[in-house]
């Protein structure tokens, strides 16, 4: 609470520390009157359902006049959202929020009809319409992923249905997120001081890296109490979405859920399996650091609870907002003046609102208005994970600029399958900057190189461990067997013991960690954080090795927006993802640091 009361209210945080949001619209009365501008182009798209397909000059008309539409309802949706994440106790910005997601919600509904009717234009259709009128080619790439659609939409009558039953679809999830959100009591315990303080995820997480082991372990046993409680209803929640995903797969004739969810961004599954396989290669590796580990902190047994314990104390740097964007500008000079240039433009024409005030979003964003610039949402603190943060979020507005000045809006906003590589990459670009320029600072070495070991550790190792958990109940689920907690649980103990090799020992209960990880609802989404890291650590080490080569592959990466498809996009910044090269050459690094920290920690 006394954080709390310490925060600045909105209205005191200086002005060069806020967005400037009269970008998007000069007041109030032009956000409106955008509002309703749009609400009108809805209505002139929606006169053009059951006939967009009859003839060129139509379906060019529809798809044109959709697209310029939704630039508008991503600038309305941005403008609402920013206004409210700044501060979300502030009439105004609840007022905006609501009327942005009200007219969006309204748009998307009137026009819905144009990306369902894409995928049943026929080759030859679009064929004789290209000859018609050529300025349609321009929307090419649309037109041919909906074609690559077709085996799976099904007859109007059906999808109707199964959009109808949308919400019952999702249902599993959303009791998943009332019963790990609003009805889970973590209770209370007393801290290294024998206070007795209420107990939430994020004081939990806190705790676990205490210096105070008894607290460590108090913390995470009440954590996996609370889990155990709700163990049944936590297990049938699961169940039910993995059946549910698995059922409408077969609906849409995939021979699995995976096939389904990686085929929306045209991803081969080989790519899920080679990452898996080869990250598995790479378990010494992983074991390796546990062992430094156990021995820099002298604790044996060295339970899982004891992982989070910090190897170099209190961290040595405490950077403000100012330094961080020095040290971002000097860590990311390697790709370009113009690169640079960018940066300082979203430095110094208030893209980013960077502090913490009263009623904030927490946490940090990127979020693009083409046709402006993107905008950016930190909650600084003088920590260089907040600096790390400021490159990181930062990587995704650069993509944004490069993708926004070399595609149309249509082909601007990348794949999720790719949007954390820009991201990540200059994560590492930092750390590797940071790491010369305190080469003869010991602690800091080995701080800087236990964050870089730990992100790569947490983004490729244990993502990838659970995205081989997700992909056990998909398939165990299509089997016709049942997800019990018990089954659960030593499921997901065999793949911690796995990964974590002999020097870690199990928490001495049960080990249901599988029911804390919202991102299993969203569909083999996790193995994309691993991928994505592995690609960006791999392209830090050539554009640091070899940048007259790397650094225009990298560019043209970033250009590329969604132009084609994200494993061709990837290809031009010189990587194949079908191949385990990539990810080979992230985890040499991991290895490599590892025997790095350990010479710095002076350990046998």
């Amino acid at each position: 609470m006394t954080e709390k009361k310490q925060l600045r209210q909105r209205e005191d945080v200086p002005e060069e520390q806020t967005w400037q949001l009269t970008d998007l619209f000069t007041d109030t009365a032009a956000f409106n009157l955008a509002c309703e501008e749009l609400i009108g182009q809805a209505h002139d798209i929606a006169s053009h359902q059951g006939t967009m397909l009859h003839s060129a000059d139509e379906l060019y008309t529809t798809v044109a006049a959709y697209f310029r539409a939704e630039e508008l309802a991503d600038r309305i949706f941005n403008y609402g959202e920013h206004l409210y994440n700044s501060d979300m106790t502030a009439a105004a910005g609840q007022s905006a929020s609501a009327q942005a997601q009200q007219t969006v919600t309204a748009f998307n509904a009137a026009t819905a009809f144009v990306t369902a009717a894409l995928p049943h234009i026929t080759s030859t259709q679009l064929a004789d319409f290209y000859q018609k009128n050529p300025k349609l080619r321009r929307f090419d790439f649309i037109f041919t992923q909906a074609q690559q659609r077709q085996a799976h939409i099904l007859p109007a009558g059906e999808e109707t249905l199964l959009s109808a039953l949308g919400q019952t679809i999702t249902a599993p999830e959303s009791i998943y997120n009332k019963l790990n959100n609003a009805d889970i009591d973590f209770g209370t315990m007393k801290d290294s001081h024998g206070n007795l303080i209420p107990l939430s995820k994020e004081k939990i997480y806190q705790l676990y890296q205490s210096p105070d082991r008894q607290v460590r372990r108090t913390a995470a046993e009440k954590f996996a109490t609370a889990y155990a409680h709700s163990a049944y209803t936590f297990a049938e929640a699961w169940q039910q979405h993995v059946h549910t995903q698995n059922t409408v797969a077969q609906l849409r004739h995939y021979h699995s859920a995976r096939e389904m969810d990686l085929a929306s961004q045209f991803i081969p599954e080989s790519v899920f399996t080679t990452l898996v396989d080869t990250v598995h290669e790479f378990l010494p590796s992983l074991h390796k650091y546990y062992a430094l580990r156990k021995r820099v902190l002298r604790l044996d047994p060295l339970y899982a609870y004891d992982l989070s314990v910090p190897l170099v104390g209190e961290a040595p740097l405490k950077p403000t907002y100012e330094k961080a964007q020095q040290w971002a500008l000097a860590a990311l000079a390697v790709l370009g003046d113009d690169y640079v240039q960018h940066l300082q433009e979203e430095f110094g024409n208030r893209w980013i609102d960077v502090a913490e005030n009263t009623g904030k979003l927490s946490g940090g964003y990127e979020e693009d208005a083409f046709g402006v610039h993107p905008y950016v949402l930190l909650n600084w603190s003088n920590t260089y994970r907040a600096a790390s943060t400021l490159a990181h979020e930062s990587g995704h507005a650069m993509q944004s600029v490069y993708a926004d000045a070399h595609q149309p809006y249509w082909y601007s906003q990348y794949s999720m399958f790719i949007a954390e590589i820009a991201s990540t990459c200059n994560e590492s670009l930092l750390n590797h900057y940071m790491r010369s320029q305190f080469q003869d600072n010991h602690r800091v070495q080995a701080y800087l190189l236990t964050e870089s070991v730990e992100d790569l550790l947490n983004t490729i190792f244990n993502q990838t461990k659970y995205a081989e958990f997700e992909n056990y109940a998909y398939v165990t689920d299509a089997q016709g067997d049942s997800l019990t907690p018990d089954k659960l649980n030593d499921k997901t103990a065999a793949l911690d013991a796995l990964y974590a090799g002999d020097d870690v020992a199990p928490n001495p209960w049960a080990n249901n960690s599988w029911a804390r990880i919202p991102h299993y609802y969203m569909n083999y989404y996790l193995y994309q954080y691993a991928t994505s890291k592995a690609v960006a650590n791999t392209l830090a080490k050539r554009i640091l090795t070899d940048p007259a080569t790397a650094v225009p592959q990298y560019k043209e990466f970033l250009s590329a927006g969604a132009s084609d498809y994200p494993l061709a996009i990837v290809k031009k910044a010189g990587i194949d993802m079908t191949k385990p090269d990539y990810i080979r050459e992230a985890l040499q690094v991991f290895d490599q640091q590892v025997d790095e920290l350990a010479a710095l920690l002076d350990v046998e």
